[in-house]
């Protein structure tokens, strides 16, 4: 990954704004048909050909309602819309080819970006430690023995979870918080995909079962990782939705605004002919 790539993965990730997203997320795309032999070269050839045509389009239907019709700057900046909106509708169906590749790195990025995020994993443990306190048997005691396990706030770094409810409560506890931050930091590919923890809290509590087996504690880096692992994989396999539903919200975008283009060029020519008939 060169300089560029790094710098716009980076704002990707961190940024709070939907539109500097998917600005962010087009120009990965783009850069990622660059390597692609002549895939390029061919979309930009089309986007090209095929805007050229729409604003022909567009002159041809404005003159078949009046012959006196003339374009001025209203036609003028209508036809520059519609070439700009169909040269990039063009060029983002050619790049949606690409989407799993780009989407393997920004949710890789956002794995290695949580894993290394202290204060979500100090909240994380905090309230994971807490879920595990408030656990009670049928005589309201408690399920696990805290005696060496101080609370974070006190420096604990340790949680004791040799029962089953104590896993579980675990488990969930950092499955919940990975999946909410990915829809925090990725609000985009969140409302597309679907943050699956199945597989992880299964990997989890496979994983605590081996840690157990030598040891009365469970180091939770691991669940950290797991967790932010597998809800990755989770998400990459679901990449194929993202150009279905790319595809069909980029043509209705766009079957809008030059509808709506259309249209008011056809006023402007229909006004034309009631100026020439007054």
């Amino acid at each position: 990954m060169n300089i560029m790539e790094h710098y716009l993965l980076e704002k990707l990730i961190a940024s709070d704004s939907l539109i500097v997203e998917l600005s962010m997320a087009f120009l990965r795309l783009v850069m990622e048909m660059r390597t692609a032999g002549n895939t390029l070269y061919i979309s930009l050839t089309a986007a090209f050909v095929i805007s050229a045509l729409v604003v022909w389009l567009l002159r041809f239907v404005a003159k078949n309602v009046t012959e006196s019709y003339q374009p001025g700057i209203g036609f003028t900046i209508s036809s520059f819309i519609s070439y700009i909106a169909t040269f990039v509708l063009v060029i983002c169906l050619f790049s949606l080819q690409f989407t799993e590749p780009v989407v393997r790195v920004v949710i890789k990025g956002w794995e290695l970006a949580l894993t290394e995020d202290i204060e979500w994993r100090n909240s994380t443990f905090l309230e994971a430690y807490e879920k595990v306190a408030d656990l009670r048997t049928e005589d309201g005691r408690s399920v696990e023995d805290f005696n060496g396990f101080p609370h974070p706030d006190l420096g604990g770094s340790n949680i004791p979870a040799r029962s089953d409810q104590a896993r579980f409560a675990i488990t969930d506890a950092y499955l919940v918080s990975a999946a909410e931050n990915f829809a925090e930091t990725m609000p985009v590919l969140n409302w597309i995909l679907s943050a699956k923890t199945g597989n992880a809290k299964s990997e989890i509590l496979s994983d605590m079962e081996r840690y157990f087996e030598g040891s009365q504690t469970y180091e939770l880096l691991g669940a950290v990782s797991i967790a932010a692992d597998k809800i990755a994989d989770e998400l990459i396999e679901q990449t194929g939705r993202i150009i279905i539903i790319g595809t069909a919200a980029l043509l209705l975008v766009w079957f809008v605004l030059q509808t709506l283009i259309f249209a008011l060029v056809s006023w402007a020519a229909l006004r034309r002919i009631k100026e020439d008939f007054c």
